[in-house]
């Protein structure tokens, strides 16, 4: 990320008049400090700036508490009250922060990225503490401001602008961690859309103008961030689908995934954690699918719902039940053993959902809080979608589509003859579906040398047919240098024929480059 694609153009709030409050720093001084500082000093300011971090929770940070995939940031409390019931708090995170920590997780070294207790900010060398110290920040943040601003006035610029925008004092409170006992117990109920509410005010506050600019003028960057489960180790783009995915699940409204094979709806799935999950593959065996919900509840808290229900102590005794009792009493039972949306069920495929289950899903629906992925859903089918936000999956950007392949062939770069090559076929192949992208790379990785040849050679099995424009190209800068001749023949009468016979010999020339160079960039 760029330092002027961290620059806002805002409208820096007025001082407040207090004599005990410290200067606001000026928007010049911003964007000075943005410019200026490297990768990991650009982080650490934005999490005081966009989340309002103290400078010692900053450097106290580890990788677990950067939580992406749920766009927020875990803060424990520095602060050590007797009978506070705010140990934590969660905070949502702006996508400046977002691209921020992408492009340290690129450069920073020192850092176990595979390790949810490694901290960081990593000391120096020279350092005897586990992590970067106060004083470090403090000055890096002075010299890069020309000692004009301090790590504590970007944090009060935080709370600032959230007041500024006509957010709830609570609110600010909640954020900022900032309250004594009193204040706690009026502020622990604050509903967390509301914080969320709060931090996108932020994002409200560049011009429309500036982020039209942005989205023409500069390219942005690939985010990339680890992934526990499914079938690569890390996640590339998605934001906009992510964000709208967790916005939808903290509202507890049910959300299809739509997109054709491939695509990474079973991959987001895989990384969606919430409390109270049951995950289940399809809907295609009703009765199968609701014993399983029904086995899985009762091997959670719900074993003393169901002695009372059914009459049952063991798992054996419910395990015959499920399978005698009729489709209508499992789905009664599911639903009377739980509270409404206590639970959320998750289809990875209702892409071959019967009839019946529809019905099924139909009286689920306003009980549990579901999210399903599908190819697609047959027109009689869709009844059941009527309380459901549609989120449909696009295949990644070309940048992304390079980015995964890059990744994955890290182990046998060393065998790749023309790299751009390399890159530019998985591209052609797979048009941005994540999972063919992965299977063509596995299939690349298995040849000795992966040269010119082969990758003309291996091709992907779902990657549509070439079609050789040579001939029909040749064909027609042919005819066009033909015009030139033919104007030169016919005198004065000849500008428009050797005008266009002329541009087509100066194309013919250097047809090979451009052919090659528009490959390379625009493929």
């Amino acid at each position: 990320m760029s330092p002027e694609s961290l620059i806002f153009n805002i409208e820096t709030p007025k001082p407040n008049q207090t004599p005990m409050s410290p200067p606001l720093p000026t928007r010049p001084q911003l964007n000075l400090l943005l410019a200026r500082a490297n990768t990991k000093y650009q982080l650490a300011a934005l999490l005081m700036m966009d989340a309002g971090l103290r400078v010692t929770e900053v450097v106290r940070l580890q990788v677990k508490h950067i939580q992406p995939m749920k766009q927020q940031l875990v803060v424990f409390s520095l602060k050590k009250r007797a009978h506070s019931r705010d140990k934590f708090r969660r905070i949502p995170i702006t996508s400046r922060i977002l691209e921020a920590y992408a492009n340290y997780r690129r450069k920073a070294k020192g850092v176990d990225w595979n390790d949810p207790e490694a901290y960081l900010f990593p000391p120096s060398d020279q350092s005897l503490q586990p992590h970067l110290s106060r004083k470090s920040v403090y000055r890096r943040i002075m010299k890069y401001t020309n000692n004009g601003v301090t790590p504590h006035m970007l944090r009060h610029y935080y709370a600032t602008r959230m007041a500024n925008n006509g957010e709830d004092i609570r609110v600010v409170q909640k954020l900022l961690g900032h309250s004594s006992q009193q204040t706690t117990e009026r502020y622990l109920h604050v509903d967390e859309q509301q914080l969320r509410q709060a931090v996108r005010g932020i994002e409200r506050e560049r011009s429309v103008l500036r982020r039209l600019w942005q989205r023409l003028g500069r390219r942005r960057p690939v985010l990339v961030f680890p992934a526990k489960l499914g079938m690569t180790s890390f996640h590339v783009g998605r934001r906009e689908e992510m964000q709208r995915l967790h916005s939808l699940s903290e509202k507890q409204v049910n959300v299809l995934l739509l997109g054709q094979q491939g695509i990474g709806k079973s991959h987001l799935l895989d990384n969606y954690h919430r409390e109270r999950i049951i995950r289940m593959d399809d809907f295609r065996s009703p009765k199968k699918t609701l014993a399983g919900m029904l086995l899985t509840l009762f091997d959670g808290d719900k074993d003393e719902v169901f002695r009372l229900l059914l009459e049952v102590d063991k798992r054996e005794d419910l395990e015959r039940v499920a399978t005698k009792e009729s489709i209508k009493r499992l789905c009664e039972l599911a639903i009377s053993s739980t509270q409404p949306k206590e639970f959320t069920l998750v289809f990875d495929d209702l892409t071959d959902i019967t009839k019946y289950g529809v019905s099924i899903l139909e009286k689920l629906k306003n009980h549990f809080h579901i999210i399903a992925g599908a190819r697609r859903i047959k027109i009689e089918h869709a009844t059941f979608l009527s309380n459901f936000e549609r989120i449909e999956l696009q295949p990644l950007s070309r940048p992304e589509t390079l980015e995964i392949a890059s990744r994955l062939a890290q182990p046998f770069t060393e065998r790749i003859e023309d790299y751009e090559a390399f890159l530019n076929r998985t591209w052609e192949n797979t048009q941005g579906i994540p999972l063919y992208v992965v299977e063509l790379v596995e299939r690349l990785s298995k040849e000795p040398i992966v040269s010119l040849d082969v990758l003309q050679e291996v091709r992907h099995t779902a990657s549509k047919s070439e079609i050789d424009f040579s001939i029909p190209l040749i064909v027609a800068f042919s005819s066009l240098m033909a015009l030139r001749y033919m104007g030169s023949e016919l005198g004065h009468h000849s500008g428009a024929f050797r005008l266009l016979g002329g541009i087509a010999l100066i194309v013919a020339i250097f047809s090979r480059k451009i052919f090659q160079a528009l490959k390379r960039r625009f493929v």
